[in-house]
């Protein structure tokens, strides 16, 4: 037996079969005994890894102390409770507000919730008819830290050229942060 004839023995098929399982053994040991400046390249040294490892931790530690002084800032800008909740006691609170600063207001519309950043973020839109010497002052009021509101978008326009009076367009915008994540499971257990 020779190897000639253990070749002519062979099916084309099972020679094909041969040649290719031969070329891969040929480059796995050329790719395992040749040093690749490639993949050393890609790899750090311990000493540059320690120093990038060191690096971001202290970024790491920076960003939990602005974290940690945001956070109070965060508490007092935002609502606990849940966006269905809230919603009424805010309704309320515009409706007194307006009766206050002599204002009726001809509609007051909830958007869709949105998650943004660990809050979620509701947009109500108010529309009245007022002077404009009312309209600025209700604004502010609005505005004011403790109200937790915040005037995005407004759009003035004049509701009669013969008089005094403007129709405003507010989006106003709060953020709660109780339900501001999706809860697994439906329900609590």
């Amino acid at each position: 037996m020779n190897l000639t004839s253990l070749w002519g023995a062979r099916s084309p098929r099972e020679r094909g079969l041969i040649v290719v399982g031969v070329i891969v053994i040929a480059v796995a040991v050329y790719l395992v005994l040749s040093p690749s400046d490639t993949v050393g390249g890609a790899m750090l040294s311990s000493a540059a890894a320690k120093q990038q490892y060191a690096d971001g931790l202290k970024r790491k530690q920076e960003l939990e102390r602005e974290i940690a002084v945001l956070r109070p800032k965060v508490d007092t800008a935002t609502y606990k409770d849940t966006s269905e909740k809230v919603i009424p006691i805010v309704l309320k609170s515009l409706h007194e507000q307006a009766r206050l600063a002599d204002i009726r207001l001809r509609e007051v519309k909830p958007l869709r919730p949105r998650q943004t950043g660990g809050v979620t973020k509701v947009t109500l839109t108010v529309r009245f008819t007022t002077a404009f010497a009312k309209a600025i002052p209700f604004l502010y009021n609005l505005e004011d830290p403790k109200a937790r509101l915040v005037v995005e978008k407004m759009n003035v326009s004049p509701s009669d050229p013969k008089s005094r009076d403007v129709d405003v367009e507010v989006q106003v915008a709060l953020f709660t942060v109780e339900g501001s994540e999706p809860k697994a499971g439906g329900g609590k257990t």
